[in-house]
């Protein structure tokens, strides 16, 4: 074999390579950008789900504190007049 079909087989296989390293890299972006949707999907679902969780916790924290057993346990102390 001379050099100048060493050089045609060395391209060739290098060639299939690279296509075939692309399609590699090809696949896994598409996956990657398919995982990073399904994650902020997930992250907006927990913001959602955080923000609902702290309005119902001030819900409650009001409803206690109108209750009639937290205002008979603590009581706002009355200011005493000073003559």
């Amino acid at each position: 074999m001379n050099s100048l079909q060493q050089t045609q087989v060395f391209f060739l296989i290098s060639s299939i390579g690279f296509v075939f390293l692309w399609i590699l890299v090809a696949i896994l972006l598409f996956y990657l950008i398919r995982i990073t949707r399904i994650f902020w999907r997930i992250m907006d679902k927990i913001e959602n789900n955080i923000n609902k969780i702290g309005d119902t916790t001030k819900e409650m924290l009001g409803e206690l504190r109108d209750s009639a057993v937290f205002n008979f346990l603590f009581r706002k102390k009355r200011k005493s007049r000073k003559d």
